[in-house]
């Protein structure tokens, strides 16, 4: 009999042991799993509410709520979900403050519309779309980057830290927007071109007509650098003797007065789109041009614009260098006394001495 009993524990210890190790591991994966979520939630609220709060207003404040139609008005001291729109109207000498987190703050001191996008309960990212107006948005300078976000129509700003100023102005064809950095920094993607960082004082000028066929940048504060498309071209490996697609970039410094113009179209045949892109100088000189069609290599070519006042030195036959502006004044001293007719063209714009070339 006891001989019995005692395989019968044996039988039963050896069930038991694995199954309350199995619910060990599982217990264990839910409280990390918990853990994780808190975590989260923790590095959420550390810089957002979990929802909108109108701080401050002088009723005139209107909001839609996600899946309404129509607006009502807002009152002051209420959290509002994400998802939610608002309306400015004329406010008063005070700007309106709306409070995303304890340090997270957009104002409003005209006339403006925005809206906030929906996010996953916890989630710690918050993004603002531009309707009509100006806002001023006011984060941590050590905000980490892709926590806000400013979207516009048909661009977007990221990675902000630091205090900016967003304005947009709605027209007929289309619409301009002014991005300025006032402190602190943040990013700009759009199609066919981005900026990777803008600092303090950084002020942009973006124009775009109606479905997006027309876009231009105007700098108007500030050195910063525009990356731009320029299609994709076929490199070949001197070593394998391989062949393969790569994407080509154009980096152009945007300063005051600097413009890039970016023209598209959709093309009849094969459905691809065609991009021309030009950039201009402070003096409104031409300074690159080029056309590509996007995800193929058989349409790329253009050229980079050399004009004589910036080649500063040119090589005598002695081998000495000498100031080209000085050559020039010899070379049309000895004209009259050689008897010559020939003319020296100035070359300004012309782009005759590099001509089209593929990229």
């Amino acid at each position: 009999m006891s001989r019995v009993l005692t395989r019968i524990c044996a039988c039963a210890t050896a069930f038991c042991v694995p199954f309350a190790v199995t619910a060990q591991s599982e217990g264990t994966d839910d409280v990390a799993s918990a853990e994780s979520v808190t975590a989260s939630a923790k590095s959420a609220a550390r810089h957002y509410h979990a929802l909108v709060k109108l701080a401050f207003a002088n009723d005139n404040v209107s909001v839609k709520l996600p899946r309404q139609t129509e607006f009502k008005p807002a009152k002051e001291g209420k959290f509002y979900p994400n998802g939610a729109a608002f309306r400015v109207t004329a406010s008063g000498t005070e700007p309106v403050v709306f409070e995303f987190g304890p340090e997270a703050l957009v104002k409003v001191s005209g006339n403006a519309e925005f809206g906030t996008r929906e996010v996953p309960m916890g989630g710690n990212t918050r993004t603002v779309t531009m309707v009509s107006g100006q806002i001023s948005v006011s984060l941590p300078r050590t905000m980490p980057t892709g926590l806000f976000t400013v979207a516009y129509p048909n661009f977007t700003v990221k990675d902000l830290a630091g205090e900016s100023s967003h304005e947009l102005i709605p027209s007929g064809d289309g619409d301009e927007a002014v991005v300025h950095v006032i402190t602190g920094m943040l990013a700009i993607e759009g199609a066919h071109y981005n900026v990777a960082r803008m600092s303090a004082a950084d002020r942009v000028r973006i124009r775009t007509t109606g479905e997006s066929l027309f876009t231009s940048l105007r700098g108007e504060s500030g050195d910063y650098k525009v990356t731009l498309d320029q299609g994709v071209t076929v490199y070949r490996d001197p070593i394998a003797g391989t062949e393969k697609e790569q994407a080509r970039k154009l980096d152009y410094s945007l300063t005051p007065q600097c413009a890039i113009k970016i023209f598209r179209k959709r093309s009849q045949i094969g459905g691809r789109m065609a991009v021309s892109v030009m950039t201009f100088d402070p003096a409104g000189e031409i300074r690159n041009r080029y056309t590509f069609a996007e995800g193929t290599s058989k349409v790329n070519f253009g050229e980079e614009i050399v004009r004589v006042q910036d080649i500063s030195f040119k090589t005598k036959s002695d081998g000495k260098k000498t100031n080209a502006k000085e050559q020039k004044s010899e070379e049309n001293a000895a004209a009259p006394q050689e008897g010559t007719s020939e003319s020296t063209g100035s070359g300004e714009g012309s782009g005759n001495d590099s001509g089209f070339g593929a990229f």
